[in-house]
């Protein structure tokens, strides 16, 4: 019903706002923001730096004059940065750490606020919003990265005007939009090392005077970075709009979008494996009595380094179980598609603006590692929201605005995930409706002071149907040299279903074990199923105070809340967990100095984020390894972030970005089930036997370690020389990066650990003054630094250590021409 509602209210929108507003408003509407500009004009043009336009505020503003902690990424910069996909953004904000993992899932971290989610369970902790759109899934980011106008990411809890509540931060995807009056085709194209060929395309066609059309489209084909062609890029995204000016003061816009997404998807190396050794001390690198074995292996070489099956028999299983049958291909066949439309309209009151969205995703992969035999998922993604805000004319020193939104999302999946000697098979259907209600005020006290007062009602109601059969297969004979072992026998396939699984007998229950082929293997069968609802409302606000200290000088303070709400995972003993919360305090300072030659932007923050959400492979309540969510403590949050930049001359440009992040656990326990057959768990944490509800347990507790994806300092620093060649110019660049360690794995193990590095990065950019067209020469990661993403342990796979490493050096040409 809510649906039909908005879709009818949208159209009736767009065919009865046009005469009103036309009687009321002398002046056009602000209904398509200007594109945000580079961080300089072309050189002879002006002598300062040039304005960046924001929408972050849900107004059209300057970003030095948005109170807010935001970053902003120009189109110009995600070129020279090679940002094709989310993952890629890791080069261009410090605060932002971006992992992907098998099966296309993209996961965010900002200042160690974030998770490790790689299933349609759980909400992300950090809200992707494309074209003004909320994204519930992490995989549905892909094909979304081409024809922008910026891209911004807010720092810090998003609980007042964004559609979904986020405990860590927003990245706000804004594509380009059609544009009245113009007729203009811009093409881009580039290939590079690993056979990578990029292609991208809009053209912008008026249709009279009061409507234009756009359409884009992006094709991007590269090689795997690693040996066995995983961690590759294979794709191709669309988009269309039509904006329609139907009177002055209101406009429509209509957008469609597609993408696919092929290839072999994201891969990882092997690390080494953590072997139990009864009796030995534990110390910090071995923890609970583990000794590492590590791999020599290069980062980039893949998962079949070593002869494929007979690299996994010795490595990954050794000499107890069985002989793995070799490795199926990993592919991706991911679609995904959306409708947006938009109505803005000037009235006497305000602005009106309504955003219905209907996005859908349908997913087909299956990725391999060195703990994973094979992972096949099937899923199916559906999501229509609604928004509608009202922007309030100022009445003496206030203005506000107020609105609604409404979130209806539906996830089908099928999981077949193998890990040799387990293989579970997980069939869910999860369902989310969210209602929220929004308003903010701003009280103008004089010409320089203002406070800002915001806050949001948000309702969740989630249901989650589920069931899981976990086969676990293990060798009844003892292990060579006392024993034969089980060399020969069945191995447990890649497939979808438990009915797929060849010489699988009905089994009654875990207690319960049956041969499996004729070599001495039995089979346990654990059956599960979860039935679960939850109901949550929450409010969260925003407390403000700006003060223009001078014309181009902004001081703020602000105090705000924000909310992720809980969810389900399909693991016995851990089939519900409770939302997250934050609590953000921030000081900033954003000024413009010399002729807006300098600009410097001081923020300090301290956060305290509470009731944490972590998802992770475990033991669940039945002894069985399982991908589960809960709550496992609190953390504190605080720093200091810096960014400077210096036109030093009209063509000399310096940028530089540090960020200095305390971030720590003040609580973290959780509890693993214990028994006399197994070892204590491999983490980097006390590990203590007791009991927990009359259950053997371990307790294990990571209060005062570092949060995850926390680096101590980041630093971005970047110059720009223009070389003026009469009607052509030369534009130099060259980046660099650097990271301290941070932790990028669960358990806290040594090898979970980045290092600190640096990257560097340099372009040479060729073209005509006007910028009609251009060559660009580019290499990325020049000293082929290899930067872990995401290290994984999982217990079952032999004890085995795999990271997914971010690109290595890259290097190509690229060539623009626009009209």
């Amino acid at each position: 019903m809510m649906k039909a509602l908005l879709l009818v209210g949208t159209a009736f929108a767009a065919v009865s706002l046009p005469m009103t507003a036309a009687a009321q408003v002398a002046t056009p509407g602000a209904a398509v923001a200007p594109a945000a500009t580079t961080q300089a004009e072309p050189s002879g043009q002006t002598t300062g730096l040039a304005e960046i336009v924001v929408t972050a505020q849900r107004r059209v503003e300057n970003a030095q004059r948005a109170a807010v902690a935001i970053d902003v990424v120009s189109p110009g910069e995600l070129t020279r940065a090679g940002v094709v996909t989310a993952t890629t953004l890791n080069a261009t904000v410090p605060a932002l750490t971006v992992q992907q993992g098998g099966g296309a899932n993209t996961t965010f971290f900002v200042r160690g606020v974030g998770n490790f989610t790689n299933n349609g369970y759980s909400d992300p902790a950090i809200a992707f919003n494309l074209d003004g759109v909320y994204l519930g899934r992490p995989t549905s980011t892909t094909g979304t990265f081409f024809d922008l106008e910026r891209i911004e990411v807010l720092k810090g809890p998003q609980g007042t005007l964004y559609g979904r509540n986020a405990t860590g931060g927003a990245i706000n995807v804004i594509p380009a939009k059609p544009k009245l009056g113009e007729r203009s085709v811009s093409l881009s194209g580039g290939f590079g090392n690993y056979n990578a060929i990029d292609v991208e395309a809009a053209a912008n066609l008026p249709i009279g005077d009061n409507a234009a059309f756009r359409l884009a489209g992006k094709i991007v084909n590269r090689d795997g970075y690693n040996q066995d062609g995983t961690s590759d890029e294979v794709g191709q995204a669309i988009r269309a709009q039509l904006l329609v000016r139907p009177s002055p003061g209101v406009t429509v816009r209509i957008s469609g979008d597609y993408s696919h997404q092929g290839g072999r998807g994201a891969g990882g190396s092997y690390v080494g494996t953590e072997n139990f050794t009864p009796g030995t001390p534990a110390t910090a690198t071995s923890p609970a009595n583990y000794t590492f074995t590590p791999a020599n292996v290069d980062p980039y070489s893949g998962l079949l380094s070593r002869s494929g099956s007979a690299y996994f028999a010795q490595a990954v299983i050794p000499g107890t179980f069985i002989n793995p049958a070799p490795l199926v291909r990993p592919y991706l066949n991911n679609t995904y598609w959306g409708l947006t439309g938009e109505v803005n309209a000037d009235l006497a009151g305000g602005t009106l603006t309504i955003v219905p969205a209907y996005r859908h995703s349908k997913l087909d992969n299956l990725f391999n590692g060195p703990s994973f035999r094979g992972s096949l998922n099937r899923e199916n993604d559906s999501q229509f929201s609604g928004e509608m805000r009202f922007q309030g004319p100022r009445v003496g020193p206030f203005d506000w605005l107020i609105g609604g939104y409404y979130f209806d999302e539906t996830v089908k999946g099928q999981y077949g995930i193998n890990q040799y000697q387990i293989i579970s098979f997980q069939d869910f259907t999860s369902k989310t409706k969210s209602y929220a209600t929004f308003g903010r005020v701003t009280a103008h006290l004089g010409d320089a002071l203002r406070f800002v007062a915001a806050g949001r009602y948000t309702h969740d109601s989630k249901t989650f149907n589920g069931s899981s059969d976990t086969l676990v297969e293990l060798c009844n004979n003892a292990p060579p040299p006392f024993g034969t072992g089980c060399f020969g026998g069945p191995s447990l396939p890649v497939v979808q279903t438990l009915a797929q699984v060849p010489g699988v007998p009905a089994l009654p229950g875990p207690a319960n074990a049956v041969p499996y082929g004729s070599a001495g293997n039995i089979l346990f069968y654990i059956p599960n199923q979860v039935n679960a609802a939850i109901s949550k409302g929450r409010v969260t606000y925003r407390l403000a105070a700006e003060y223009d200290v001078a014309r181009a000088s902004l001081l703020y303070a602000s105090y705000e809340t924000g909310y992720r709400s809980g969810g389900f995972s399909n693991a016995p003993g851990h089939e519900t967990f409770a939302p997250e919360y934050v609590e953000a305090w921030t000081l900033g300072s954003k000024n413009r100095f010399f002729n807006s030659r300098v600009q410097l932007n001081i923020e300090l923050f301290h956060w305290r984020y509470r009731n944490q959400q972590v998802s992770h492979y475990g033991l669940d309540a039945n002894n069985a390894t399982n991908y589960f969510t809960e709550n496992i403590g609190s953390s504190t949050i605080k720093g200091v972030d810096v960014e400077a930049q210096v036109l030093v001359t009209r063509n000399t440009r310096l940028s530089g970005t540090v960020q200095y992040l305390d971030a720590k656990a003040t609580s973290y326990t959780y509890n693993t089930p214990r028994d006399a057959a197994s070892p204590p768990p491999a983490v980097g944490c006390a590990v203590t036997p007791t009991t927990a509800g009359g259950a053997a347990v371990y307790a294990i507790d990571c209060a005062g370690k570092p949060s995850y994806n926390s680096p101590r300092w980041s630093l971005n620093g970047g110059i720009e020389q223009t070389i003026p060649l009469g009607d052509r110019k030369l534009v130099l660049n060259g980046d660099a990066r650097y990271r301290s360690n941070s932790v990028v794995g669960f358990e806290y193990l040594a090898q979970q650990n980045s290092g600190s590095f640096w990257t560097f990065d340099a372009s040479a950019t060729f073209g005509s003054t006007d910028e009609r067209w251009s060559i660009t020469g580019y290499i990325r990661n020049i000293t082929n630094q290899a930067v872990p993403l995401f290290t994984q342990y999982v217990a079952p796979a032999g004890g085995v250590l795999s990271s997914v490493y971010a690109p290595p050096r890259t290097y190509g040409v690229r060539l623009g021409y626009k009209y």
